[in-house]
C-alpha cells in the first residue's frame, strides 16, 4: 500500500467537528526544532482518525489540566469517576478484549485558523471510508465523549498520512498529537478513498 489514494465524494448531509490545538503539546517540548507560532492554519482535507474517549473538551480531551503528577490519574475526581475513566483508557489501549474501537475518520471541508487566543474552530466535515485504512463508519454521531486526532491530509485526489515538515506549525503540532477534534453535529456525508492498486 502506497498510502496515497484517489478521492471519491458522496453527497448526503454533512456535519461539524470542533477542532482545537492543545497548547500543552507545544509548551511541553523544549526541543530545538519546536516552532514558535502564534497561529496554525489547518488545511481543508485534513483527516482526523478516531483517537479514544474524551474526558474534557477538544483542546484537552484527556483532561491533562487536572492530571495528577506522574500520570497517576486526575486530581479532585470522585473515586467512581476516576475508575470509569481508567476503564475507558483500558479500552482505548486495547486492554479490554470486549471493546471494538470505532473504525472512523473525519475529513474537514474548509481551512481553519487556530490561534493562542482562539485555539478552537468549528468546521464542516464528512466521514471518510477506506478499505486500506479500515475506516468503515459512514455516519458519525455528535458526542462529547470521544475525540479524533489529526492523521493526514488529502491533497487533490491523494491522501498523505505523513507530517514531516517540522518548521511548519500545523505539521509539527499534528505530528506531536496536539490537534484534536470532537464531533458537534452528526456527520452523515462521506468520502470514499480508494487505493492506487
Amino acid at each position: 500500500m502506497t498510502g496515497l489514494m484517489p478521492l471519491h465524494p458522496h453527497t448526503a448531509w454533512g456535519g461539524e467537528i470542533r477542532i482545537c490545538f492543545d497548547r500543552r503539546v507545544a509548551e511541553s517540548d523544549p526541543a530545538p526544532n519546536t516552532p514558535h507560532f502564534d497561529s496554525i492554519t489547518v488545511p481543508p482535507g485534513t483527516v482526523f482518525n478516531y483517537a479514544g474517549h474524551a474526558f474534557g473538551p477538544a483542546d484537552d480531551p484527556l483532561d491533562r489540566a487536572h492530571a495528577a503528577p506522574f500520570g497517576d490519574g486526575w486530581r479532585g475526581l470522585p473515586r467512581a469517576e476516576e475508575q470509569r475513566r481508567r476503564a475507558l483508557q483500558m479500552e482505548d489501549i486495547g486492554g479490554d478484549n470486549g471493546y471494538h474501537r470505532p473504525q472512523a475518520a473525519i475529513m474537514i471541508d474548509t481551512a481553519a485558523t487556530l490561534t493562542r487566543a482562539h485555539p478552537c474552530a468549528s468546521v464542516t466535515a464528512r466521514a471518510v471510508l477506506s478499505e486500506d485504512w479500515t475506516w468503515t463508519a459512514d455516519h458519525i454521531p455528535a458526542t462529547p465523549h470521544v475525540y479524533y486526532q489529526a492523521y493526514g491530509v488529502v491533497h487533490g485526489d491523494h491522501f498523505d498520512p505523513t507530517f514531516d515538515t517540522d518548521p511548519d506549525a500545523f505539521q509539527w503540532v499534528a505530528a506531536h498529537g496536539g490537534l484534536n477534534g470532537i464531533v458537534i453535529s452528526d456527520i452523515e456525508q462521506f468520502t470514499t478513498l480508494h487505493s492506487d492498486d
